[in-house]
């Protein structure tokens, strides 16, 4: 009956391989491939019988590199898939718990990640619900506007999303924890194991004892060993390389050339002024200062003393800073380009932003704060940061009120103008939207104005060229039947490996930018070990070798050699070594040449000797064993090991085992990642990257 159901459950499935059968005597081979491929046409892989759309996943993709600009094309593909399986797997997961997180935790949880975003802060640097929502309305109001408006409505809904199953995810988790508990007998079992103690004599034939060269280690032996412990050895599908990099720098006669060029700018940089300097600058310099006011701190420290020593009208250069030639003009300077500043913030009834539990006057509030001023008029920064603890009513209070280092513009025009007229140490009061506010100006930041024309040292075009053919010759003699080490060896190149690269790697050691170009090769269904292939990569030719194709699934033996060899060799020797442990031990003493060893009280909580102790194999044989029993052969980490159990001191029994039982529930703490990990290995997932 079993297999009558079995039948019946997979029938639809059986009519479907029995029409492919059919369909294969009338099609070629391309239309055959295209039937078993057009369920993962416009999918980039599936989850538990799920599809993921290239669609969807593309613009997953865009909204993780817009929010962080500098992350590499492999790490955003690679977070993109993990959100999606993450997601599909939780999500039924959710429906049978039946977990609904609502609106109003959702909403609470996005201001607390916005809270730090300065599009959502007022003047002082503090959060503005207000601001944040209408950003969302503008966002949704303007959606259909164009395709970045479109764009950053889509990537606010997919913030909502995401934050919703964050909430989701963490109430299943707690879900999960609250189940998991342990009794008081388990209690009881652990407590005795762990203060049990023995007192043991034995002998140990270290592996050692035997050289590795009289032990023979085959690929029957290594495939034996893999095939025992599979899960130990289960891989993604990975490729090796050996390349060569043939790096585009610029030569001495470049450098010199680019030198030259901006010697003869300097006479153009003194004299221009204005808008005649920033075109000169514009037109001229390879890059453009975000700033023109710059503070000494901002420059490389190789020639910031310099360039703030020049007199106005100075101009500096050449010199090298960052992979450019510049020279460099003091144009003026700025006394108080930036502060560090403190305030105390005092509030009133009605004030912007003011807390509910304060009923003071906006009069009361003026006089309270006068009373700050003549109080803190002489006080440090320290005694400053101390008071506004206490006395703030501003957000900053926790942190002594301070406010960091801001530019002006940043603060409301009366708290601006304010600072940026006085100087390091002056104190003084101020009123705004927000109340009255105390201020400390703890210091002040001067800045210069330079102009500067950089030149980027990069090599010529006649320098490229021979570069260029220098790795074209390298290819091109390896295809001859070159050997690619030897051939790098006899022209002095140096060799760089990268060692199991996966389908989806895009950085390889040693290379600059995304190189998933190298990486796309490798894995060409062509592609074989020994392939060579030149490619132009950032400020470098390459000129890489395949060394090692490995597939997903069990490792192959080469890729497991390294691991598996040294655990077969151990259980090599201790065959051997289990041979010569006959006998007391003192007669195996003496015949090996060895010495009898003690312990004392060993417990797996209280390892007492640093050969035996750590060896948890051998510390749970001795704790099974009776007084006065001798055990031959226990093989351990170090060696094989005969043993004698001279005394067990167990402990008394206790009236309660609770605490213990605590000590256990403390340790089954939530895990998400093992529980994650549990519903990922259950479930079924194909990537098609």
């Amino acid at each position: 009956m079993a297999v009558l159901s079995k039948i019946r459950e997979r029938s639809l499935f059986l009519i479907l391989i029995i029409g492919m059968a059919l369909f294969a005597f009338v099609a070629s081979p391309s239309d055959i491939m295209k039937f078993f491929q057009s369920d993962k046409a416009g999918l980039v892989g599936t989850i538990n019988g799920e599809g993921v759309s290239q669609e969807d996943f593309t613009n997953v993709i865009k909204n993780i590199k817009a929010n962080s600009p500098d992350m590499k094309d492999g790490d955003a593909s690679k977070q993109a898939w993990d959100g999606f399986v993450r997601e599909k797997i939780y999500v039924s997961q959710l429906e049978k718990a039946g977990i609904v997180v609502g609106e109003k935790d959702i909403w609470d949880a996005i201001t607390s990640r916005f809270k730090s975003d300065p599009k959502f802060q007022n003047d002082l640097g503090m959060f503005d619900e207000e601001a944040l929502k209408a950003y969302i309305d503008d966002l949704r109001e303007n959606k259909d506007l164009d395709e970045a408006s479109k764009y950053q409505w889509a990537y606010w809904v997919a913030t909502e999303n995401q934050t919703k199953r964050a909430l989701e995810q963490n109430a299943y988790l707690d879900l999960i924890t609250a189940g998991v508990g342990t009794s008081l007998l388990e209690g009881k079992h652990d407590f005795i194991t762990n203060n049990t103690t023995v007192n043991a004599e034995y002998v140990l034939l270290p592996f050692s004892s035997i050289a590795d060269s009289t032990v023979t280690v085959t690929d029957a032996d290594i495939k034996s060993y893999i095939e025992k412990h599979k899960n130990e050895f289960q891989v993604e599908a990975s490729r090796s390389i050996q390349y060569v990099k043939f790096d585009l720098v610029a030569s001495e006669e470049d450098k010199a050339a680019i030198k030259e060029g901006l010697i003869a700018d300097i006479s153009a940089l003194k004299s221009n002024k204005g808008e005649e300097l920033e075109s000169l600058v514009y037109d001229s310099s390879d890059i453009q200062e975000e700033e023109k006011f710059i503070e000494k701190s901002k420059l490389n420290t190789k020639v910031a003393d310099t360039l703030y020593n020049l007199n106005i009208g100075d101009v500096f250069g050449p010199y090298e800073d960052n992979g450019y030639y510049k020279i460099t003009k003091y144009v003026s300077e700025k006394k108080i380009n930036s502060v560090k500043a403190s305030h105390i913030l005092v509030s009133y009834k009605d004030s912007l932003n003011s807390k509910p539990e304060i009923t003071r006057t906006k009069a009361e509030a003026e006089a309270r704060a006068k009373k700050l001023l003549a109080k803190v008029k002489n006080y440090s920064i320290e005694e400053f940061a101390e008071e506004a603890k206490v006395s703030s009513d501003g957000p900053s209070a926790p942190r002594g009120g301070a406010l960091g280092t801001f530019k002006e513009g940043r603060m409301v025009p009366e708290f601006n103008d304010w600072i940026f007229s006085h100087k390091t140490g002056d104190i003084g009061m101020v009123e705004t939207q927000f109340g009255f506010h105390v201020i400390m100006i703890e210091e002040t930041f001067p800045a210069r104005e330079f102009a500067t024309i950089a030149k980027l040292i990069e090599p010529s075009q006649e320098t490229e060229s021979t570069i260029y053919e220098t790795a074209t010759k390298f290819e091109n003699d390896i295809a001859k039947g070159g050997n690619f080490i030897e051939l790098a060896k006899e022209n002095k190149f140096t060799i760089k490996n990268a060692q199991k690269m996966t389908k989806n790697s895009d950085v390889i050691p040693g290379l600059v930018g995304n190189n998933s170009q190298i990486v796309n090769w490798t894995f060409e269904e062509d592609v074989k070990k020994g392939d060579v292939k030149k490619f132009d990569v950032t400020k470098a030719y390459v000129v890489a070798e395949i060394t090692n194709v490995e597939e997903k699934g069990l490792q192959s033996i080469s890729g497991a050699k390294a691991k598996a060899k040294p655990a077969i060799l151990n259980n090599k020797k201790a065959a051997l070594l289990k041979a010569k442990l006959d006998g007391t031990l003192k007669e195996i003493a003496d015949r090996e040449g060895v010495r009898i060893q003690k312990t004392r009280e060993l417990s797996f909580s209280k390892p007492v000797t640093s050969t035996l102790g750590r060896d948890k194999i051998v510390v749970g044989t001795l704790l099974g064993m009776k007084e006065g029993e001798v055990v031959h052969g226990v093989q351990g980490s170090n060696g094989v090991y005969s043993l004698k159990l001279t005394s067990k001191v167990v402990p008394e029994e206790l009236s309660t085992y609770e605490p213990y039982r605590k000590q256990l529930n403390a340790k089954l703490k939530k895990d998400e990642t093992k529980i994650y990990q549990a519903l990922k290995d259950i479930s079924e997932i194909e990537s098609f990257r």
